[in-house]
């Protein structure tokens, strides 16, 4: 099952969910592991004023984890707050959990603040690709944004996870009015919501 929901507040996402039970979703009684990219002294792209990338992911984080647990999936978290976390320290949890996937969420930067996309990373192709695309799919489909497709990329985190895993580069936080949205608090319901029906994507097939 599919959501899509106009940008709400966290409480009106899990609304919706409630309206269901719980196993009408692909993702019940799934255990998924949730990394919220950056953190601590690395902020990730700085190119929004005044919101960090680091902040962004993990407040995605966060939404998605409600729309997970609400909707019968178990939750890991690789940071829980505004920790400095090297890769290693990432996937050296990931793998000591049973986790059966990992999405490693992420904005993207780049100084020419009209540039926007989504775009999806996997590291080992028969490991990680299908499910990259899987989750990518959603993200292409749901945030009106130019698809830029899935590219390979050996990051520590994905490269290290002994099971299926992506690195999804939602959206460009640089982007004015991608920056704009984050900052007044409705952007970041919108990426959740996608990787959540990424997620569901994945385990319907």
């Amino acid at each position: 099952m599919k959501i899509r929901l106009l940008p709400a507040v966290a409480v009106l996402v899990v609304f919706s969910l409630n309206c269901v039970y719980a196993q009408d979703y692909s993702v019940s009684g799934h255990k998924i592991i949730l990394d919220a990219g950056h953190g601590g002294a690395d902020p990730g792209t700085t190119q929004c004023a005044g919101l960090y990338e680091k902040d962004a992911n993990l407040d995605i984080a966060y939404k998605l984890k409600v729309l997970l647990g609400v909707a019968g999936a178990e939750v890991y978290m690789t940071r829980t707050d505004d920790s400095t976390l090297s890769n290693e320290d990432r996937y050296t949890y990931a793998n000591s959990t049973d986790g059966e996937v990992l999405v490693s969420i992420h904005l993207n930067g780049s100084t020419d603040h009209s540039v926007n996309g989504t775009k999806g990373l996997y590291s080992k192709p028969k490991k990680d690709k299908a499910f990259t695309s899987s989750v990518h799919s959603a993200m292409s489909s749901d945030l009106g944004v130019k698809d830029l497709g899935i590219t390979n990329f050996m990051s520590g985190v994905i490269l290290k996870f002994s099971r299926p895993a992506t690195i999804q580069e939602s959206v460009y936080l640089s982007n004015t009015q991608e920056c704009e949205m984050f900052k007044a608090g409705t952007r970041g319901n919108d990426v959740a919501v996608a990787l959540f029906n990424g997620l569901n994507n994945w385990f319907e097939n």
